[in-house]
């Protein structure tokens, strides 16, 4: 930030500042959601991102245009796909322990993008806003606390906890821009007479039990109605007031967050809940982290209790750097760590068990295994996995462990050195990044609000237009081309599940799309929500009904009758079959709904004869 008067950058530093700490957690959970996220991905990868499932880079090239980049259009085999996941899932491990993490925050970045431009027909909200989250990571000094950057750093720590800078101010906004712009959005008068949450529940492909159950309460939908759009509008004001800001800000963190968890019981939303949860996070306060700091310096007082003293062996290559990353990892800022030498019993010790020693207030000495659990039982996060590994059951396999390294501590040290040196970087961002981060702010506002355009009449919206067409090219490569349109104008009124029944060469009718059941059913499911086996298969499946992706339909088609011939032979092979379409309109309340057939696809595996030319019965 530029050179401000005193008062006036106190005043900018309270709304836009974020705590270190802070961005510490959010780094460690953006992280972790990602590195989850393209696990559950990998379940399907050979589905969804390869030249064998049901969008080849053909189909992904035509529907892309110009600006979608993708590394994913390289190589279309599973070998290379799996390759690029493996990278993309390593960078994610290392954003999480803040390893190389601005290095580790741009790879993910450029993977994460590619990855998204490999099949936009399983697309979710929570992919772009890992991706815009991603974005201004690459700006922030997220690893300057509780990582391994940090913890290696010849350089001392910043001493002040609150971090002002362009990219903390963007962050901040690209968070709140998620409820402002989507309340903006949901123009449909179904948020003003109170029914919009009644018909987000009818959604039956995304109700969960809980939501349906919950569909019986029709006042109290009404309420959650106003109570959701008066939140997202409201609150990122009342979060970015300077006045009454540390209790504005935490009430409206806390009320964002409730909404997010009453999603993720009502609703089948795949990642968005927690997503949304980790970018809430932002909005914890320094205050929070001192007030927590004092209350544990206060118990410890209370019991008494003093810190660990851990006695590391000076010669081994690696042990000063096992102890700094337990005392980071585990929150343990307090425990003191010197050379076994400089202590006449810990060195006693040492040479005689071959181990590491920890001492506790009591002088009591621990050594191997059950060292390692005192300071599990000491931290505040894994206190409870220390009580969990403090029986003798865990001794004598913990001790081998410990053991094994020991005896490997040279190839141990040598691997260390390598990967883990100690570092003279600087963890903040340059001047040049802080630059880009001050146009990317005013980008980014200007993009969400050309995104209401919709809400413009005609004549203005001519307006917004060269506005929004100068900004696409750089926003769609960079994969940052946002619209917070969830439930909006209105929840969708188009509700349905699918039929696909087939037939076999030798006359038999199979439903295709539950080949476990006997005969095929017509009749909606009890939980359609439970019909898809994650919410990626949802999404494509719901975009394959949409007129705007009806041409991939050939190609679910296609991957259909590859997956039952390969596991069918002969006359069991599948001849042809139809996509149906079972479409329920959402009513108002109280009303039944009618539910319509509409035949979406006929398909044929192999025209009338069966592979190599043999007749089918």
């Amino acid at each position: 930030m530029p050179r401000l008067p005193p008062s006036v950058r106190t005043l900018i530093e309270r709304v836009f500042s974020i705590d270190l700490r802070t961005l510490a957690l959010f780094r460690a959970l953006l992280g972790a959601v990602t590195f989850v996220d393209l696990c559950n991905r990998a379940l399907e990868l050979r589905t969804f991102y390869t030249d064998l499932g049901v969008m080849p880079r053909d189909w992904m090239l035509q529907f892309n245009g110009l600006w979608r980049i993708s590394l994913y259009s390289a190589n279309g085999e599973t070998w290379f796909v799996s390759l690029l996941f493996a990278v993309e899932m390593l960078a994610a491990l290392a954003l999480m322990l803040g390893y190389r993490a601005r290095v580790a925050a741009v790879l993910l970045f450029v993977l994460h993008g590619s990855l998204l431009n490999r099949d936009q027909m399983v697309l979710l909200g929570a992919d772009i806003l890992i991706e815009c989250l991603l974005f201004w990571s690459m700006f922030l000094p997220v690893a300057a606390r509780w990582s391994i950057d940090a913890t290696l750093s010849e350089r001392k720590p910043a001493p002040a906890n609150p971090h002002l800078s362009w990219a903390s101010a963007g962050l901040l906004l690209q968070v709140m821009s998620v409820y402002f712009f989507s309340a903006l959005l949901k123009s449909g008068v179904e948020w003003r007479n109170g029914t919009a949450v009644d018909y987000a529940l009818q959604i039956d492909g995304y109700a969960t039990p809980i939501g349906v159950w919950l569909r019986g309460f029709y006042p109290l939908t009404q309420v959650l109605t106003y109570f959701v759009w008066w939140l997202e509008m409201l609150g990122p004001i009342l979060v970015l007031s300077p006045l009454f800001n540390r209790p504005l800000r935490f009430t409206t963190m806390l009320l964002l967050m409730a909404m997010h968890i009453g999603f993720l019981f009502c609703l089948s939303l795949g990642p968005f809940p927690f997503v949304s949860l980790t970018s809430l996070t932002t909005l914890i306060g320094g205050w929070a982290w001192d007030a927590l700091d004092r209350r544990t310096q206060r118990s410890e007082a209370k019991q008494g209790a003093q810190p660990l003293r851990i006695f590391y062996d000076r010669d081994c290559g690696f042990c000063l750097k096992s102890c700094l990353l337990m005392q980071t990892f585990l929150i343990l800022p307090r425990v003191q760590i010197a050379p076994a030498q400089d202590n006449a019993r810990a060195k006693a010790l040492l040479e005689a068990n071959y181990s590491w020693v920890i001492i506790d207030h009591d002088d009591h000495a621990y050594l191997k295994w059950p060292a390692f659990v005192q300071l599990l039982k000491r931290s505040p996060l894994f206190f409870w996995l220390g009580f969990l590994l403090q029986g003798g059951w865990a001794v004598r396999p913990g001790n081998a462990v410990y053991d094994f390294v020991g005896r490997h501590r040279g190839a141990f040290g040598s691997m260390s050195a390598a990967l883990l040196p100690f570092h003279n970087r600087r963890l903040e961002a340059g001047r040049l990044a802080q630059a880009l981060a001050a146009v990317a702010v005013f980008a980014v506002f200007a993009w969400n609000l050309c995104t209401l355009n919709v809400l413009l009449k005609p004549q203005y919206a001519a307006l917004v237009r060269p506005f929004y067409a100068t900004l696409t090219p750089p926003f769609r490569v960079l994969r940052i081309d946002q619209l917070w349109d969830m439930f909006a104008p209105f929840p969708s009124k188009e509700d349905g599940w699918f039929v696909i029944p087939g037939e076999l060469f030798d006359g038999s009718q199979v439903d295709v799309y539950h080949p476990e059941r006997d005969g095929i059913s017509y009749d909606k499911p009890e939980y359609v929500s439970r019909e898809f086996p994650n919410i990626r298969w949802h999404k494509y499946m719901e975009r394959i009904w949409s007129a705007e992706f009806s041409a991939n339909r050939l190609y679910y088609g296609r991957y259909l009758c590859r997956s039952w011939n390969a596991t069918h032979s002969g006359a069991k092979q599948l001849k042809t079959f139809r996509i149906i379409y079972m479409l329920e309109l959402s009513v108002p309340h109280g009303e039944t709904p009618h539910v319509e057939q509409r035949v979406l696809w006929n398909h044929e595996c192999f025209g009338s004869k069966l592979p190599g030319g043999s007749a089918g019965p």
